[in-house]
């Protein structure tokens, strides 16, 4: 699926226009040999983290036998600031689509294409096209009901049993290469975390909507800074575990039969459970649903990770504890999204939602 060096594919785009039918050709030609695009419309141009382009294609004789969809969605950093800003990230799903995701077992989109171009500092994924099959994408405004919140535990919990404490996370392991889960780190992987940290920064965010939105004592800077410390020496402790990493309404989806997918694998990590299962209970429930389904919705989800092969997950008390701290990544980073990546209407949405549960968990004291 990924191109090689020797492949006419390289530079690879970074303008819109760039993304011609002679281009998508030669990428489908490392998918399909022999596929030609005798014509392509440019439908929509959605913006975000990364930018993603859907495409409407005819194709010739091959390409029709060969079954690949009329509309496909191409992703990459068609935004020079952000490319440059993000472009380890967009290379990250790249890979994840060339070598990680054919062992996961979970569902995410198909892919045709996958690729980095160091040169230019840009990396493309070529993506069915998820509309075309009906699947209902999920949205911040939209909470979750407690059957689909299992669902998608039941999917999370599967994933990270197969790899709970597994050697190919280890230092000699497989993906041995892998980031660590970490809320602040060090050196240039924690430029952005640290830097939506300075002072003036932070209290720029604390000044928006979304600050009004939520206690006043989660405006104090120190305390973020300390709270996100502590979870980082928590963390540390394991066990490790194979991450989504960024699981929140925006980045899921359901098919038609109620199976939960997941998208955007920009920011899969090793790291503990605890930040996979908090980030998605506490943002993708309504604020007074969550108090009266977090704890069985954390008992189904030890459940299933005992089904699932984990020989001793943890307690519902070592589990509880971890949930709890867990809150304080997604108190922060929602609060300090930039309207670039996510609109000011969803953030309003969803640091509620942490903020309250912070302090119905005592996160401010037990984290500072």
């Amino acid at each position: 699926m990924e191109c090689e060096d020797d492949v006419k594919l390289s530079p690879l785009p970074v303008d819109v226009s760039e993304v011609t039918a002679k281009w998508l050709t030669q990428a489908l030609q490392t998918y399909c040999e022999g596929v030609e695009i005798t014509s392509l419309k440019l439908v929509d141009v959605i913006y975000g983290t990364a930018t993603k382009l859907r495409v409407h294609l005819e194709y010739n004789a091959r390409g029709n036998e060969s079954g690949l969809p009329r509309s496909l969605i191409v992703k990459g950093g068609f935004v020079p600031e952000y490319r440059h800003l993000n472009a380890y990230i967009y290379e990250y799903e790249a890979r994840f689509f060339e070598g990680v995701q054919p062992e996961l077992p979970v569902r995410v989109p198909r892919a045709f294409f996958s690729a980095t171009d160091h040169s230019n500092g840009q990396s493309i994924v070529i993506l069915e096209d998820l509309a075309e099959r009906d699947v209902t994408f999920c949205r911040v405004q939209s909470t979750l009901s407690y059957t689909q919140a299992a669902a998608n535990l039941d999917a999370q919990a599967r994933l990270h049993a197969q790899y709970w404490a597994a050697p190919a996370l280890a230092a000699d392991g497989k993906l041995a290469w892998l980031a660590e889960q970490d809320p602040l780190p060090d050196g240039e992987a924690g430029t952005y975390h640290w830097g939506q940290l300075k002072a003036d920064v932070f209290a720029h965010y604390t000044q928006l909507p979304r600050g009004a939105a939520i206690p006043k004592q989660f405006h104090d800077r120190d305390w973020m800074e300390r709270a996100l410390l502590n979870l980082r020496w928590f963390d540390r402790l394991g066990p490790m575990t194979f991450l989504h990493g960024d699981v929140h309404l925006g980045n899921l989806y359901f098919e038609r039969d109620g199976t939960p997918g997941f998208l955007d694998w920009q920011s899969y990590r090793r790291g503990p459970w605890a930040h996979d299962f908090t980030y998605f209970l506490v943002s993708a429930l309504d604020i007074a649903d969550r108090p009266k389904w977090e704890r069985s919705l954390l008992t189904h989800y030890l459940e299933r990770l005992a089904a699932y092969g984990v020989a001793t997950p943890p307690s519902f008390g070592e589990a509880w504890d971890a949930y709890r701290r867990h809150l304080v990544y997604g108190l922060y980073f929602w609060l300090v999204n930039p309207v670039e990546w996510q609109a000011e209407v969803n953030n309003c949405a969803v640091v509620p939602r942490f903020a309250m549960a912070a302090l119905d968990h005592d996160v401010f004291d037990l984290m500072g």
